[in-house]
């Protein structure tokens, strides 16, 4: 997470022009910013949950939409609930403003009793506005699908008949950064934005497409290369093992 000044001076010196000459400040930042999109798109396609962000709420009887704090990129999962597994009750401290009892002796306990309930979720499929014209839009029940509309609105349908949990797990968009700021991405790969952006700056210069096309194609292989996730572990039994299997025993 390398401050953005750090690695522009480090382009400038890959393309030798400490001095700018050939290039302003502006044209350095594009070619940060466009290199900061270039790698994230490269991690949420290999490995999203690296980008994660959560937002959960709770849905009332009747209500079918919400607005998502941010714009999101790539939904990852969505899950849904209306079965109270358990409640969880902790104590918080009160103010004592405005409490008009003497605190003198004042057996009245200063606390708030906070229960929140921990609700039973089940994971809903994405689908398109297309697919849900047409249906009854009265139709009512626990959420089996949603699907986004404009930016950042969500629709669940059915429409739940009661309180319902929702959990939403995305990979949010991004603003465009300043010379103040800090790259959002780790330090190893801040040494990727930093090719990226010398390789932008050249290319563009000498209009050579093909070498930019092999450069990224590099780029995105050595992202790859780092954030493969390990295989799954698979357990195996021999051909003679006599424990059960499921319901049946033998070979």
């Amino acid at each position: 997470m390398l401050p953005l000044k750090t690695i522009a001076r480090r382009i400038r010196i890959k393309i030798h022009d400490m001095d700018a000459i050939t290039y302003t400040d502006d044209e350095i930042l594009d070619a940060i910013n466009c290199g900061i999109r270039f790698i994230r798109r490269a991690i949420a396609d290999i490995r999203p949950a690296l980008l994660l962000s959560t937002e959960t709420g709770i849905l009332t009887a009747g209500q079918s939409r919400i607005n998502l704090s941010a714009r999101p990129t790539k939904i990852i999962n969505a899950t849904v609930g209306s079965d109270v597994l358990r409640e969880d009750v902790t104590y918080n401290s009160a103010k004592v403003w405005h409490n008009w009892n003497k605190i003198y002796r004042n057996r009245t306990k200063i606390y708030s009793k906070v229960v929140t309930p921990i609700y039973k979720e089940h994971a809903i499929h994405e689908t398109e506005l297309a697919h849900v014209i047409g249906r009854p839009s009265t139709e009512t029940g626990e959420p089996k699908e949603f699907y986004l509309t404009g930016t950042q609105t969500i629709h669940f349908h059915p429409v739940p008949e009661k309180e319902t949990k929702y959990t939403m797990m995305l990979v949010n968009d991004i603003d465009e950064l300043a010379m103040e700021d800090k790259s959002p991405l780790n330090t190893e790969f801040d040494d990727f934005l930093v090719e990226y952006g010398v390789i932008r700056l050249s290319v563009s210069n000498e209009y050579d497409v093909s070498q930019e096309t092999q450069v990224m194609a590099n780029i995105y292989d050595q992202v790859q290369r780092i954030l493969v996730p390990p295989p799954a572990g698979v357990m195996t039994r021999s051909y003679w093992d006599p424990r059960p299997i499921g319901r049946r025993s033998g070979y």
